[in-house]
């Protein structure tokens, strides 16, 4: 499930080639998430990685950031697929992403398939930069506490408190 946030998360963040990221301030937005994961899903003795918590994702969280409220213009056409494409490529319903080398196989294959896909919509991408550099620059107030929020209610489907 971390994997999945993360990787969109990065795909979203780091793979916009025309305007990259200071990592200084990716960095403030990642470390977080991890620890947060690390802490309150793996540390509560919860394995991430099955068809749920896909379900999870697709419903709950990538609405979310995959919408014109949130990217504040409309999403290039094609996104919805291209997350299934990736999702149907690099994951496994038997994955546990608190494991090392299930994120790691996961994120081998993430990489090559989000390339591609940087190729794609390598002169729409240019269009998300401001928008992108002003999330990770307003990260803390602006979208820690929501990201913090779909930990809290991916633990709830789990029976557990984060």
């Amino acid at each position: 499930m971390r994997l999945l946030i993360l990787a969109f998360l990065c795909a979203l963040f780091l793979s916009v080639t025309s305007c990259p990221p200071d990592p200084e301030e990716v960095a403030n937005v990642i470390e977080p998430l991890y620890a947060k994961f690390n802490n309150d899903i793996c540390g509560q003795g919860i394995k991430p990685g099955g068809q749920a918590d896909v379900d999870f994702l697709n419903t709950v969280i990538l609405p979310y950031y995959i919408s014109k409220k949130w990217l504040t213009i409309d999403p290039p056409r094609g996104w919805e697929k291209d997350k299934d494409m990736i999702i149907a490529k690099c994951h496994k319903n038997t994955s546990n992403y608190c494991l090392e080398k299930d994120r790691k196989r996961f994120v081998d294959c993430f990489k090559r398939v989000t390339f591609t896909l940087v190729l794609k919509y390598a002169v729409k991408l240019g269009s998300y930069c401001q928008i992108l550099d002003g999330k990770i620059a307003n990260w803390d107030k602006d979208d820690k506490p929501q990201a913090m929020e779909f930990f809290t209610q991916y633990c709830a489907t789990k029976g557990k408190k984060c």
